[in-house]
Parts: structure tokens; C-alpha cells; sequence
């Protein structure tokens, strides 16, 4: 077990190293597309079905180990307002609360379900430390890729990355569905289909990254933002910082 969560760290500290950065364009605007991509999503579709098949017996074998760590309780209720009064319960009562509401699955039966709630908890906000939010999300979606089959990839991100940012954007907790999203990337999180990373960004394919600030004045014809300082202070003021496009 020791062993395992050694590589999951070594892991995920290479793709959080290598991929995009918090802000507007890039985690929130990573998470943004995740969640418009997840809301067009079928609910059921028939091609998804393996994938989210093969997730089962990694569910059973990682749930009698952390069965073996700590006591997991199954509760009807969402137990924790964030992901610090999860580690305080475990880390003073020994227990993990994992809700059972909305565990109805198509491929999945209830109970392997609220086991995977519970792996999911386990691996990001107990052994990483995470909170409830995109990036911690996106550091147990990681962490998970190690453990599981590469058949398994497209079902876990629609399971762990698809509803997370669905939830961070939308409020409220989506949809549970049994399908694939197309354009992104299972393996490298981060890169979308149609975009560029750019000084850990997402910019569109023949576009320019957006500058964070929000600043109406654009660059005259023949020059652009640069790249990597996007903004510049002049006089107590922030502007946009052009410079002269290639040709």
C-alpha cells in the first residue's frame, strides 16, 4: 500500500507540474469546458459501457484496503460542508462518512458506488490533502490513472473530472451519466482538443491567451499581446502590453 501511494504522488507531482495554472484560462477555464462538455453528454450511452466495466474491480480490491486503514460509514447525508472537516473526523474519530444519496448508477450497483465515493475521498482528501474544488479533483483523477486499467481512463474522467467541474461551475451536483467526452485528454489533464497551452494556458488554435485582467482596449492591427506578460503598469495603471506581430 506504501508503495502505491508513493507512485501516485510521483505521478501526479509530474502532470500538476507539467499541464495548466489556476486562474481564468487555465484550471477554470479547463473545468469550464469540462462542464459545458458533460451537460451536452447522453445520459446512457451504449459505447461507454466497458469502460466504466472496467473500473469494477479496482473498486472492490482498493476498497478492502482502505477498509483496512480507517472505518468507512455510509450515511444518508452529505457528511462534510468542505474537505477539511472530513480529514478532522478521520483523523480524531478514525471514520470516513461517505453519502449514499444519488448513488443510482446504470452500470454500477448502489453499494459499488458509494465504494468508489469512498476511494475517491480516501485517495485525494485524506493521502493528498486536497480540498473540494478543481484542483484537487483533477490530483485524485491522477492519482486514480495509476491503479487502474488504461480501458477504464474515458468512464473514470466522466466519473471524477466530468461531475467535479460540473459541480464547481453549475452549483449543484449533475446528472449521474453513463458516457464518454470526446476532445479531451485522458492521460495528460489539461489539454483539450482545439487549444494550445500557452505559458500554461488555454488558448484556441489561432488565438491569443485572453489577458486575466479585464481590459476593453485591444491591440492595434499589426501587433498582439505578448504571449507570457500580458499586461503592463504604467502611471499607477494596468494596459494591455502589445507588441509587434510576426509576420
Amino acid at each position: 500500500m506504501k508503495e502505491i501511494l508513493t507512485e501516485w504522488r510521483k505521478f501526479v507531482a509530474l502532470n500538476e507540474k507539467l499541464m495548466l495554472k489556476p486562474g481564468p484560462n487555465g484550471w477554470d477555464k479547463y473545468c469550464q469546458l469540462v462542464a459545458e462538455a458533460y451537460a451536452v453528454a447522453p445520459s446512457y450511452e451504449e459505447s461507454a459501457v466497458a469502460s466504466f466495466e472496467a473500473m469494477k474491480p479496482f473498486v472492490d480490491k482498493m476498497f478492502s484496503r482502505i477498509e483496512g486503514v480507517i472505518d468507512v460509514h455510509f450515511v444518508e447525508e452529505h457528511p462534510y460542508e468542505n474537505a477539511d472537516e472530513l480529514r478532522q473526523d478521520v483523523k480524531k474519530n478514525g471514520v470516513l462518512k461517505i453519502s449514499t444519496l444519488d448513488a443510482e448508477h446504470d452500470v454500477f450497483d448502489e453499494r459499488t458506488n458509494a465504494k468508489f465515493r469512498a476511494i475517491h475521498d480516501f485517495m485525494s482528501h485524506i493521502q493528498r490533502n486536497t480540498e473540494f474544488d478543481a484542483k484537487g479533483e483533477i490530483a485524485s483523477y491522477n492519482a486514480h490513472l495509476q491503479t487502474m486499467p488504461p480501458k477504464s481512463y474515458p468512464a473514470l474522467f466522466t466519473e471524477v473530472v466530468g461531475q467535479a467541474c460540473s459541480f464547481i461551475v453549475n452549483g449543484k451536483f449533475p446528472e449521474q451519466k453513463i458516457a464518454l467526452l470526446p476532445g479531451f485528454d485522458y492521460e495528460k489533464v489539461g489539454v483539450v482538443e482545439g487549444y494550445d497551452i500557452v505559458n500554461k494556458e488555454l488558448v484556441k488554435k489561432g488565438g491569443e491567451p485572453e489577458p486575466e485582467e479585464d481590459l476593453e482596449e485591444r491591440c492595434q492591427k499589426g501587433y498582439k499581446t505578448h504571449p507570457k506578460r500580458k499586461t503592463k503598469k504604467m502611471y499607477g495603471k494596468t494596459y494591455r502590453n502589445c507588441v509587434k506581430a510576426e509576420e
